[in-house]
């Protein structure tokens, strides 16, 4: 039997790893798919999945990093997705500990409100406020379509997450 301190090293580090194969994934060309003129966000998936089973600030920590990469990975503009992020995975990991447990359907609310603020966000700094022309088209085209993929594929994560905390966390029961 291994300890808590283990426990949560292992934990951790699949959590990281994860976060880095999706990276990996989600950047490298010809492996996913476009579906719809937009690939979903991979890093934003394992994040908020970790957020609804980790306390606030390993959640935190978990959203800064996907923020990072999904920044380094998706966008012009750093800092968007990594401060955008940072505060959802945290309030997502507070409301989830503290306030609505995490079942699965309580998560498929928090997925689909922290995607759309998330994306919304985005598109207000990337696209409205600077005036861009055809804000719109974008919109329509690849915004709307990397919500929904984003949303759809996070239930594979929330499951794939779920197992590891439970499998590494023996308190949680």
């Amino acid at each position: 039997m291994m300890s808590d301190r283990a426990n949560s090293f292992f934990r951790y580090l699949s959590y990281v790893l994860e976060l880095i194969l999706m990276f990996v994934l989600s950047t490298t060309p010809g492996i996913m798919p476009e579906l719809f003129g937009a690939k979903p966000a991979l890093l934003v998936c394992v994040a908020l999945t970790v957020a609804v089973f980790e306390r606030e600030i390993p959640a935190m920590i978990i959203g800064m990093i996907a923020g990072i990469l999904t920044d380094l990975g998706y966008s012009n503009s750093i800092g968007v997705f990594t401060i955008s992020l940072t505060i959802i995975c945290f309030i997502v990991g507070y409301a989830a500990n503290n306030l609505i447990v995490a079942k699965f359907f309580n998560y498929l609310l928090y997925a689909a409100v922290a995607v759309g603020l998330l994306f919304m966000l985005y598109f207000l700094v990337r696209f409205i406020i600077p005036g861009t022309r055809d804000m719109w088209s974008y919109f329509t085209a690849h915004i709307l379509s990397r919500m929904v993929q984003t949303f759809l594929y996070s239930i594979p994560f929330y499951f794939l997450n779920r197992f590891i905390y439970f499998s590494l966390n023996p308190e949680a029961g």
